[in-house]
């Protein structure tokens, strides 16, 4: 799967073409444009949906961690729960 990264720059790339073709009339190269920002746009949302996904994983882990800590009274594992959900929300965050 692409990377955000590499989405990110077809979708500029394309921008480009589109607005240059759009400029100098050339129809070929503004249809090449739209196109690439369109492929550019959808590798940058299905990368956004598999890092949800890991974040939502992340959560689940995490909570289990603390509450299996919170339950046997081991204070690390709480706490690595606690830190395992901590980054799975920011992961969240950071893909909407």
């Amino acid at each position: 799967m692409a990377s955000r990264t590499s989405g990110t720059a077809d979708k500029v790339a394309g921008s480009a073409k589109d607005t240059l073709g759009s400029v100098t009339g050339n129809h070929s190269l503004q249809a090449e444009g739209k196109a690439q920002n369109a492929h550019g746009t959808a590798e940058d949302e299905a990368k956004k949906g598999q890092n949800r996904a890991e974040a939502t994983g992340e959560g689940i882990t995490g909570w289990a961690k603390q509450t299996l800590g919170a339950l046997t009274g081991n204070d690390q594992r709480e706490a690595e729960g606690r830190a395992d959900r901590a980054k799975a929300d920011v992961k969240s965050s950071l893909n909407k």
